[in-house]
């Protein structure tokens, strides 16, 4: 998967690097596809496990910001199943759109929801800022582990971030 994405996964390989036969994976979980799929959840279950780690504090604007910082340290720490996690395959092989985000997003939505009724955000549709929100995130991430941004070292990337995660809250803020 990290060679060559989801699309390039092949069960003979694996099988090798794990001493036993296709077979014993077939057995075990039914096809490539399946294989992906338990990848998948098991990224997810990750993913959301991470997120959901994120301390709820008394300021919902930090508790967005750290939620923000968390998707990203998980990504770089994590970048193949991120991508698994942001892609699926099909059992014919193609590439779908992106796993629904409704249990990983519920710790950002809430925090949408406490800046909503503190006043410090837009009262709008929280799931449309969920969704304009994550794609920001998304995007920035997708990038940089792409290496649009190489060779910038280390602190510009966070750097770069933390202001794209600053711009991302100022949009929807009432002042």
């Amino acid at each position: 998967m990290a060679e060559s994405g989801p699309s390039g996964l092949a069960l003979r390989p694996i099988a090798a690097a794990e001493g036993t036969s296709t077979t014993a994976v077939y057995s075990m979980f039914g096809g490539r596809a399946e294989l992906i799929g338990e990848v998948s959840r098991t990224a997810s279950s990750g993913f959301v496990a991470d997120q959901r780690a994120v301390a709820v504090t008394d300021d919902p604007y930090v508790d967005l910001r750290n939620l923000g910082l968390a998707y990203r340290e998980w990504a770089l720490a994590n970048p193949t199943l991120y991508l698994v996690l942001m892609t699926t395959v099909t059992p014919g092989g193609c590439l779908e759109s992106p796993m629904p985000a409704s249990e990983a997003a519920e710790p950002l939505r809430e925090a949408i929801v406490r800046l909503i009724g503190a006043g410090t955000f837009l009262a709008l549709d929280p799931n449309l800022m969920l969704s304009g929100i994550w794609a920001s995130v998304h995007g920035f991430v997708s990038l940089e582990l792409a290496g649009f941004f190489s060779p910038a070292p280390i602190e510009q990337l966070n750097a770069m971030y933390e202001a794209q995660l600053e711009s991302i809250a100022r949009g929807w803020r009432t002042t």
